[in-house]
């Protein structure tokens, strides 16, 4: 088992045990704020990226990076606070074990997506680990290519990723 293993063996814990303890319900919403925040991302990230640059004169080499990670935030942070109100609505709907459980498996999925896409993101601009990090590694490749995975099957559904997958 290689470093990059380890610590993305330990991420993957946390998010079971936070998963565990949030429940089915909040999981689902952060799961979908996730997801929601990368396809939103790709779809509005050039227009983020003309208005930056037109109003700071930003650099243009991080625009696009730049532009990615408002939408996805902005995004992220209205899905989970429309997931709260409604989860506060729905409470004590589900039974207790089972939320749990199956909380716990969407928060290792949340955590490996969030992970992935910030490993992507980072290859990317051409920041790579060191070799010595990722040598005989077996999770750092599933992770890596998950958010890819994930993005390209919504493009089956959305036409407008296509496209924007192809910069990629």
């Amino acid at each position: 088992m290689s470093k990059i293993d380890i610590v993305l063996s330990l991420l993957l814990i946390l998010g079971a045990y936070l998963g565990y303890k949030r429940g089915f319900l909040a999981e689902l919403f952060f799961v979908a704020a996730l997801i929601l925040g990368v396809l939103m991302s790709f779809r509005f990230m050039g227009w983020v990226m003309d208005y930056l640059h037109k109003q700071f004169n930003a650099d243009t080499v991080f625009l696009p990076y730049l532009s990615f990670l408002i939408i996805f935030f902005a995004v992220v942070i209205a899905v989970i606070f429309i997931g709260k109100r409604i989860h506060h609505l729905m409470d004590d709907t589900f039974l207790g074990r089972v939320d749990a459980i199956a909380g716990a498996i969407l928060g290792i999925i949340k955590y490996a997506f969030g992970a992935s896409v910030l490993l992507w993101i980072s290859v990317r601009m051409g920041l790579k680990l060191p070799d010595h990090w990722t040598n005989g590694s077996w999770i750092y490749p599933e992770v890596l290519s998950f958010a890819q995975k994930v993005s390209n099957f919504f493009a089956n559904f959305l036409p407008f990723l296509k496209e924007t997958f192809k910069r990629f």
